[in-house]
């Protein structure tokens, strides 16, 4: 029975290991998950991002490597974001900043993403940004989550809402931390809990819900304004680029799953300020789905930073 035992768990030991290979070898699952590092806001270090090495600047910024050096002779383009900028799962040579400062050499490319950054945050990291580099030529990447706030919302109603499994076992200590540790860990995991969770689908629902709560509408929108108006007043050069999420161009971008996009757009069109919105560019390429890591939301592939890179040597032509 012993012997019977541990062979049966040798085979699985083997089978799981095999499965780890093959999902690695061909790209089906990729790791998630920070450094301490990049958790704690440290400088001058490297880290691991998505599974890949990272290395941190003087200013916590992604850099090629630790000996990189901006150099100040030339025009700088700075540009502002979270994670999606950042390239979480690329190694810095695949992000289209990085691109960007290969295939456009008289200009210093700066890639000032910090993890988790949202709408209220950016306006910030403009205004530190413009001290620090002395530059006035900005593009602010996007996303649809950027709508959300670090301040504190009213949460009276919060027990009124009937919470999800993924919500329920999200608040179990010790399943978040086993989460956290093996989405680091195991590209098993990781391709399982992609099958079975949908988080593509999830995330986006979760967002998408946030675009029919006025006061997140209208604090964007301040938001948007604040940046503008700082713009006007520094003389500062802005474009914001608008990037959509993988589960509305899985679905040929249905005209039901764009109201973010068009809600965006409004404010920008009435506040007559530029507004880059690659929505349709992605919806129309053939292989939208590819330009995306597997099971994320909104993470670009080496497919999708290629591609915006495309988009954007356009834009800065």
């Amino acid at each position: 029975m012993k012997k019977i035992f541990i062979n049966n768990l040798l085979i699985t030991l083997i089978f799981f290991l095999l499965f780890e290979i093959f999902l690695r070898s061909f790209d089906l699952s990729e790791l998630r998950g920070h450094g301490k590092e990049l958790i704690e806001k440290q400088k001058n270090t490297e880290t691991i991002v998505f599974g890949k090495k990272v290395y941190l600047d003087k200013y916590g910024y992604r850099v090629p490597n630790k000996k990189h050096q901006y150099n100040n002779k030339l025009e700088k383009i700075i540009f502002i974001g979270d994670s999606v900028l950042f390239g979480s799962g690329m190694n810095e040579e695949n992000t289209f900043v990085s691109k960007l400062r290969k295939s456009k050499k008289k200009y210093s490319f700066i890639n000032a993403a910090i993890v988790g950054n949202n709408i209220e945050q950016i306006y910030l990291d403009v205004k530190k940004n413009y001290k620090l580099f002395d530059a006035n030529t900005f593009f602010i990447i996007l996303t649809l989550d950027d709508i959300l706030s670090t301040q504190k919302t009213d949460n009276t109603n919060q027990k009124k809402i009937n919470k999800t499994i993924i919500q329920k076992l999200k608040q179990n200590t010790f399943l978040n931390k086993l989460n956290f540790f093996l989405r680091s860990k195991s590209y098993t995991y990781m391709w399982v809990k992609g099958v079975i969770t949908k988080p593509s689908e999830r995330y986006f629902t979760e967002t998408f819900n946030y675009y029919n709560d006025k006061n997140k509408v209208i604090f964007f929108e301040k938001k948007i304004s604040e940046i503008n108006i700082l713009s006007k007043s520094k003389k500062l050069n802005i474009k914001f680029v608008l990037l959509p999420y993988e589960y509305q161009i899985r679905n040929f971008c249905n005209s039901n799953l764009l109201v973010p996009q068009k809600k965006i757009k409004e404010i920008f069109e009435v506040k007559n300020i530029e507004f880059i919105d690659l929505t349709e560019k992605f919806c129309n390429h053939r292989e939208g789905k590819k330009l995306y890591l597997n099971f994320d939301p909104v993470h670009l592939s080496i497919k999708g930073h290629e591609f915006v890179h495309e988009l954007l040597t356009r834009e800065i032509n």
